[in-house]
């Protein structure tokens, strides 16, 4: 396997720096296993994989290939073809590895995670941040790093839009929804709905992008909505792209080194998740409970600007529909014309989720022993789709004093 990836990592890299890459970048994606969550005995990944319709062949007690049904693009006929390897760090997390090309991997990772089995790992904007803060902006300000930003105000549009009628709308991937609406916005009969569209890339060095870049936040919501982010390589040129749903490519010629970094992002993550259900459940006693009894502490999000009462009563109408974004299930209890209460369900846990909306922001609970993967799902939705610029507080806790626990450096880590 590392010969195999080392040698595609040499040649994308090598038609990276012509600017033509003769080969698919090679990319992993961090996954949770959300099931082994609230007591329930954890599934092994290749009984997960098996389930999803792949031959699982065990490398050793932690690396396994799968094999899947591939459409070959120019015969348009499918084979049963090995898509990349899996390796488990735990009980609760994978990684995939995969030189499929991109859009394929990820349509292929986001009908993974519609089962209940599986979910992203969510990085969110405050956490891209605090990585960002702490340990990319201190790695020379010679360096090239780049910084994606994305807010779409969907629940500013009169009326929903789906981008397939046979794949739900959040399997997917976002560039290829984004390479839709594109196509759609230059055609002759295209009526284009006004609505704020923030999709900004800094791509400059280390040094010049944090002399401004504070700046910008402070003046232009859209740019604390961070989506991206490269992580330059440590040990040579190029660096390795982290997304919010914890896809990581790798544009270095080494595949050791990402393999490496992609362990290092899963002990950040890992740290923080379980500082996140520390914080919300470590004294069920003491934290709020609700007349049906549900316990928990809440997550408090407060946004920026005030939402007009259009955008919120169509985020309303829309964030519970059978299609959404947020992953989330109930019926809203209108309580005043920009508050309403939801007695909910997350939809990817089937768990409960008790949910207050105001114009003003969100207050969300969940039961001890949820997944503490869905307050940084909610955070990171709520950035992107209806307001980029937040503050937001874990019981009496910031969120971003939650975020910033993470584990030593790579080279600073006894774990290899």
């Amino acid at each position: 396997m590392y010969r195999f990836f080392n040698g595609l990592s040499a040649d994308a890299k090598e038609g990276l720096d012509r600017r033509h890459t003769r080969v698919p970048l090679v990319k992993t994606f961090l996954l949770e296993h959300v099931a082994c969550r609230n007591g329930t005995q954890p599934k092994a990944p290749a009984d997960i994989f098996k389930s999803l319709g792949a031959d699982v062949c065990m490398v050793d007690d932690d690396f396994m290939t799968l094999t899947f049904d591939v459409l070959d693009q120019e015969t348009k006929i499918s084979a049963r073809k090995p898509t990349g390897f899996v390796e488990q760090y735990n009980e609760r997390f994978f990684a995939y590895y995969t030189c499929e090309d991109s859009v394929e991997a990820k349509r292929r990772v986001a009908k993974w995670v519609l089962a209940p089995d599986l979910d992203y790992t969510w990085f969110s904007s405050p956490l891209l941040q605090v990585l960002w803060n702490q340990d990319i902006s201190s790695r020379g300000d010679e360096r090239f790093t780049k910084l994606s930003f994305r807010h779409e105000s969907i629940f500013d549009m009169p009326e929903d839009f789906s981008s397939s009628d046979d794949l739900p709308e959040e399997a997917i991937p976002d560039d290829v929804r984004e390479s839709m609406d594109d196509e759609e916005s230059i055609t002759e009969d295209h009526v284009e709905v006004e609505r704020r569209k923030a999709r900004f890339e800094m791509g400059d060095r280390i040094g010049r992008i944090k002399r401004s870049l504070t700046k910008l936040q402070d003046n232009y919501e859209p740019l604390n909505a961070l989506y991206a982010l490269r992580i330059p390589s440590r040990i040579g040129r190029g660096g390795h792209d982290l997304f919010q749903t914890g896809q990581i490519t790798n544009r270095t010629d080494s595949f050791e080194d990402h393999r490496n970094t992609v362990r290092y992002l899963y002990r950040i993550y890992r740290a923080v998740l379980d500082f996140t259900e520390h914080s919300a459940w470590h004294d069920v006693t003491n934290s709020e409970t609700l007349h049906i009894g549900l316990k928990g502490v809440p997550l408090v999000i407060k946004f920026a600007e005030p939402l007009s009462p259009e955008t919120f009563n169509h985020w309303v109408q829309r964030a519970f529909q059978k299609r959404n974004r947020f992953k989330l299930w109930g019926d809203p209890i209108r309580l005043g014309p920009t508050k309403v209460h939801v007695y909910g369900a997350d939809r990817h846990l089937w768990q409960p989720i008790n949910l207050e909306l105001t114009e003003n922001g969100v207050v969300a609970i969940l039961p001890q022993g949820t997944c503490g993967n869905t307050f940084h799902r909610l955070v990171t939705n709520i950035q992107h789709y209806v307001s980029p610029k937040i503050q937001a507080w874990l019981g009496s806790e910031s969120f971003d004093n939650v975020v910033s626990q993470w584990p030593a450096r790579p080279e600073e880590s006894n774990e290899t």
